[in-house]
């Protein structure tokens, strides 16, 4: 069965340890997100419609074929019915 989050922008970008961190200032783990044109399109046009678009984030512990630990993450565009209403209070709650 299929449900509302099928047909939702998704994006997947890697977050690996910095092993060249010079000093305590640095990130911790760094990585690179290019947003795709579905992924743009979708978030300009819950903006069109008034809304400003929210964006979920996931992450999760992976190792690549090297043998590297890293983190993969995922955003995924709230669609603009789950989307919070302004002033309505975020408790962190899932319900």
């Amino acid at each position: 069965m299929p449900n509302k989050f099928d047909n939702v922008p998704k994006m997947d970008f890697p977050i690996f340890t910095n092993d060249r961190r010079g000093n305590d200032r640095a990130p911790v783990k760094s990585g690179k997100i290019e947003f795709t044109e579905d992924f743009l399109k979708a978030m300009v046009s819950h903006a069109k419609q008034g809304e400003m678009p929210t964006v979920k984030v996931a992450i999760w512990n992976r190792v690549s074929k090297a043998g590297k630990e890293y983190e993969n993450a995922r955003l995924e565009i709230v669609p603009l019915e789950d989307a919070p209403v302004q002033g309505e209070e975020d408790d962190g709650l899932p319900w």
